[in-house]
């Protein structure tokens, strides 16, 4: 996409008179394995505290991303329950408020957001939602840890499928760390549960949006465990730093209000090249003899699989897949023939990787599950192209004219061609049944 490294908010909590040695009046802070895990994925950090003064939006608004963090137990009044005093812990109402504060500006802004543990709690809250106080007191549930006892344990939470979840981990059953003695309860407004434990317990949340394809609608996705713990060891927890960091760098690499050079790669049209479908066919050569049984079906797809079109000078390759889990089943490998793996966090069908040579984008795999929305789409949209000369030529002119107006944002030349790739894409589908 780009070398931009996006600039992530981590809301900090207080840390008391007695945290700190020599630090008498307190401070806030964060722990290192939040920050770890986003410099492993290749952003900036910085720390919001509680009380900071200002209006949410302002606040927000250098940030790419937004990160809630662990701590203590929400306070009961915000969701209309009598507090537990035998069991409550860390209650910071001004923390309470400022992240709820912060939460209804990253939605009305679409400011990417991830919400762990504590952060899934008050998530859930912001929204209307209530918390059960003390787990160990609801009957049936699994053994979740206990913070003050200094207890975790590690148990599996299963991914909704078509969810956000199960799009940035794309791994099935997830391994995941806990200790929290508190819960979901009552699901908040226009959240959806998209991860449960084998207790059915709510593990994770994300904001509903009409569209879950749609790139520009809010992402806030919150998880019940600590992915920060194993992040280091499993590929899958880490990607969901990876993801946020990938929605912080795209939003971060488009151009500002008013100014058409944004901060993403540079990107160019080239005529037609008869080379492109031979450049094809030696590649997905290469992909099978790596993949073997698991590819059921290579296409050419992209503007350089129709004759005629001009095209970013890029292979587009869609390799079908039998399943895209595990995901390491093919990532591996195809890392191993140098491409680069990049977190898809929409959609589930869908996995993206890339190869340069001599400097240059050359190749990006659309890896899909066969027989999926995402496959029928894309060969529907080839096909309709390669039959209809007039709509490709529309194509052209349309492309040519995006890439005119933002040079170096390829998100928004993207994002221009949008509805006319949709509109085909109907039409295509219809035709066929």
């Amino acid at each position: 996409m780009s070398s931009y490294r996006p600039l992530i908010a981590v809301v900090a909590y207080h840390l008391g008179r007695d945290r700190v040695a020599r630090w008498p009046e307190g401070g806030y802070g964060v722990p290192a394995p939040y920050v770890e895990c986003l410099r492993r994925a290749g952003t900036r950090t910085a720390i919001l505290a509680p009380g900071e003064p200002g209006e949410p939006e302002e606040l927000l608004e250098p940030f790419d991303a937004l990160l809630l963090v662990g701590g203590g137990d929400v306070d009961p009044a915000r969701y209309g329950a009598e507090p537990d005093l035998e069991h409550n812990y860390g209650v910071e109402p001004s923390r309470d408020s400022f992240e709820i504060e912060l939460l209804h500006a990253a939605d009305r802004m679409a400011l990417p957001t991830l919400c762990i543990c504590r952060g899934m709690q008050i998530m859930n809250v912001a929204f209307g939602g209530t918390l059960h106080q003390h787990l160990p007191a609801v009957p049936g549930l699994l053994e979740h840890g206990v913070p003050l006892e200094a207890t975790k344990t590690t148990h599996e939470v299963d991914p909704v499928p078509g969810s956000r979840l199960s799009a940035l981990t794309k791994s099935g059953p997830l391994a995941s760390s806990s200790h929290h003695h508190q819960g979901v309860d009552r699901i908040g407004d226009e959240l959806a549960v998209t991860g449960r434990s084998s207790d059915g317990l709510v593990e994770a949340l994300e904001r509903i949006v009409p569209d879950q394809q749609d790139e520009s609608a809010t992402w806030m996705v919150g998880v019940q465990w600590h992915p920060e713990e194993t992040a280091a060891e499993d590929p899958a927890q880490q990607s969901l730093f990876d993801a946020l960091a990938l929605l912080g760098r795209l939003r971060g690499s488009r151009a500002r209000p008013g100014e058409s050079q944004g901060r993403s790669r540079e990107y160019a049209l080239s005529p037609y090249d008869l080379a492109w479908p031979e450049r094809f066919e030696s590649e997905s050569e290469r992909i099978r003899t790596v993949l073997g049984d698991q590819v059921v079906r290579i296409d050419h797809v992209g503007s350089t699989s129709v004759p005629g079109l001009d095209a970013k000078p890029i292979v587009d390759i869609q390799l079908s897949l039998a399943s895209l889990i595990p995901r390491t089943a093919y990532a591996e490998p195809l890392i191993e023939l140098g491409y680069r793996w990049v977190v898809d966090p929409w959609t589930d069908e869908h996995e993206y990787f890339s190869r340069d040579a001599n400097g240059d984008r050359a190749f990006q795999i659309h890896a899909c599950r066969a027989r999926s929305d995402w496959e029928r789409r894309h060969l529907a949209f080839r096909d309709w192209l390669r039959d209809h000369p007039d709509d490709a030529a529309e194509y052209a002119r349309i492309k040519h004219e995006l890439a005119t107006q933002h040079p170096r944002d390829i998100l928004a030349y993207v994002r221009g061609k949008t509805p006319f790739i949709r509109s085909i894409e109907s039409k295509a589908l219809a035709s066929i049944g």
